[in-house]
């Protein structure tokens, strides 16, 4: 048997961010694209663009700082607020897992 859990940060009753969106996320800064994150997730560019305009609505702050075309195409990465933010999610989410499969392991693996 294991444990299977989802969580996501909320704000005011509205989705902040959840894993989906943190991957979308990281994949942006990791590729310097949200077209080609977008595809690695399954996703349209619409659809991510409109995700990351939410996150930045509800969080009060950008996340992204594009750069339109040229020759070699545009190109998007984090700002600094948003590596942050991630940073802090990772942090707190590797407690949170530890701190999940710790309880997992004292009440079901006796």
């Amino acid at each position: 048997m294991d444990i299977k859990f989802k969580f996501w940060l909320e704000k005011d009753g509205e989705v902040l961010v959840g894993n989906g969106k943190v991957g979308l996320l990281r994949r942006i800064e990791e590729l310097g694209s949200i077209q080609k994150a977008a595809e690695k997730h399954g996703m349209s560019y619409r659809h991510a663009w409109g995700m990351i305009q939410k996150i930045e609505k509800r969080t009060g702050f950008k996340f992204v700082e594009t750069q339109v075309g040229g020759k070699d195409g545009g190109s998007a990465k984090l700002t600094s607020p948003g590596k942050e933010f991630l940073r802090n999610y990772a942090s707190f989410r590797k407690g949170l897992d530890e701190t999940i499969e710790k309880k997992f392991q004292k009440a079901f693996k006796k």
